[in-house]
């Protein structure tokens, strides 16, 4: 009978690592008026290496590939619904996102069972709660969750129209926001229109399917539907590829030269925890249109394996520097950067980024955009590679500039906007300037980039004519509250020029978007200037 309980997985942490670290020198870090020391620390003491430090009892039984050791495992060895210790399951209907027909059901022998040493997870086609059909979707949330592993599922897959099967990844802490920015990893999926085909995927904010940018890898297995296959997924930083049966169809990895505009976790989201998912889905915009006389579909699967290395106990030596540490882009508040990757014995973990000797963050990458600098700015940046029993190289060091900026001070032409409104530019028939902006009307605005070289108070003088009165506010990175409010009255006709100054003003230094907008229309602006009351 049908469960009416409806169980929504609930994404919380369960991480499998090993827990040995090695003993090393934290070198200080001084301040620029000091001298300062290396960023780097040595190797002091390795430890004694156990190739099966992370395997749990319940694996025992398996063995070691290379350097891979066996952390989560269900074999299928067993009869009734699949091990509760092992598996949830995501329940309901409504299409799931992509217009699928089925309705997942919760812990239903009808549609997930285990026996003969298989788990069958099988999509029929029966009415239930408003879908005309039922399958499963298992999942791993909270009871396997990992970053980086090696990931073997063993299945032979459903035929005919309108099959959809998948064993895939998603995030479980979703740190970086909502599908698709912080990932989706697809080990193996498949169509019934297609029947001779599988195909490994990922998704990220950057590149996904709504947006017609996925990146993915397709294999022809003829015996998809007939025969059991391995799908597998190795997965280490920076680095994914995908395989059946041991062969490797797909890589995926992460390229600064094609993601210069691109934020890291827009790209590559795939430095945090995901859990595993297995189910049957029934049409969709994938599965396409059903052929009910195939029904019923099963998805079966002899075995689930996850593998991870113990990178810190293997680990006997300090990663090498980076090479080739250069500038990528610059902006008046940003500097992207990027390098070669480092090498170390084992696995380089991530890369510290430090400016001028403060640490500004890590990535598992070899790019880092540094935000919130200050503009006409010379840095010195240092990256440090680290590896996962914590042991850092030399740093390498580059110098680098933000790009000059306009400062507030002195007149600031009123064409030279960096983005707009509305906005008309014409020949000034005003004594200075070369053009005016013109038929200002109401909410037209004026956004410019400007630094604010010195915290205190302030007034703005427009230059301005107008054949009737008219009203600006100034607002500074938001339209929240403006910072100064300035009546203009009639001047006497669109020729007829006058300085109109406001009321003072706070002005805290820092790099700011400030957006002049006409909240009542009806003027032409040649220039302003900020001025510092003293």
């Amino acid at each position: 009978m049908k469960k009416l309980t409806i169980l929504f997985g609930v994404l919380l942490l369960a991480f499998l690592v090993g827990c040995q670290s090695n003993t090393t020198t934290t070198n200080q870090i001084t301040t620029d008026n000091q001298t300062t020391t290396s960023l780097s620390s040595d190797l002091t003491t390795s430890l004694v290496y156990d190739d099966r430090s992370l395997v749990p009892d319940a694996c025992a039984s398996l063995e070691n590939i290379d350097d891979w050791q066996p952390v989560w495992c269900d074999e299928f060895d067993y009869e009734g619904l699949p091990n509760s210790d092992l598996w949830s399951y995501d329940t309901g209907g409504g299409g799931w996102g992509n217009g699928e027909s089925q309705y997942y059901t919760n812990a239903d022998s009808d549609n997930a069972y285990v026996s003969d040493g298989t788990l069958k997870i099988t999509a029929l086609k029966e009415s239930y709660m408003g879908s005309e059909y039922t399958s499963a979707r298992l999942v791993s949330t909270n009871k396997g969750d990992w970053l980086y592993g090696k990931i073997q599922v063993r299945a032979k897959l459903p035929s005919g129209d309108g099959t959809w099967p998948a064993i895939w990844m998603l995030p479980t802490d979703w740190e970086y926001g909502g599908w698709p920015y912080s990932g989706e990893i697809d080990i193996m999926e498949h169509v019934g229109s297609d029947p001779y085909k599988v195909y490994g995927t990922i998704h990220t904010g950057a590149y996904n399917h709504n947006l017609g940018t996925q990146i993915g890898y397709s294999k022809t297995v003829n015996t998809a539907e007939t025969e059991f296959h391995v799908y597998e997924l190795e997965w280490e930083p920076g680095h994914m590829e995908v395989f059946v049966d041991g062969v490797s169809y797909g890589t995926f990895g992460y390229n600064p030269m094609l993601n210069v505009n691109i934020d890291n976790e827009d790209a590559w989201p795939f430095d945090q925890r995901f859990h595993l998912i297995m189910n049957l889905a029934v049409g969709g915009s994938w599965g396409g249109s059903i052929d009910d006389e195939i029904f019923p579909q099963t998805l079966e699967v002899d075995y689930v394996r996850v593998y991870q290395k113990d990178y810190a106990g293997m680990d006997q030596s300090a990663p090498d520097a980076v090479e080739d540490l250069t500038l990528l882009d610059q902006t008046e508040d940003t500097i992207k950067i990027t390098w070669d990757k480092a090498s170390d014995d084992v696995m380089v973990k991530e890369y510290e980024i430090y400016v001028d000797y403060a640490l500004k963050g890590s990535t598992s990458l070899n790019a880092f955009r540094i935000e919130d600098l200050m503009p006409n700015t010379l840095y010195r940046i240092d990256v440090v590679s680290v590896d996962f029993a914590g042991n850092r190289s030399v740093e390498a060091t580059l110098n680098a500039s933000t790009e000059t900026v306009r400062t507030i001070l002195g007149v600031i032409e009123a064409e030279s906007y960096d983005s707009s409104y509305g906005i008309y530019r014409q020949t000034t028939s005003d004594v200075s300037g070369d053009q005016e902006v013109t038929n200002i009307d109401t909410n037209d605005y004026l956004e410019y980039v400007l630094l604010v070289p010195e915290s205190g108070t302030y007034t703005l003088t427009l230059r301005v004519a107008s054949a009737s009165a008219s009203e600006i506010k100034m607002y500074r990175d938001s339209l929240l509250l403006p910072i100064t409010t300035i009546s203009i009255p009639a001047t006497g006709g669109d020729n007829v020029w006058a300085d109109v100054i406001s009321n003072n003003f706070n002005l805290t230094e820092g790099l700011y978007t400030f957006k002049i907008k006409a909240s009542v229309g009806g003027f032409i602006l040649n220039y302003f200037e900020f001025k510092k009351v003293e």
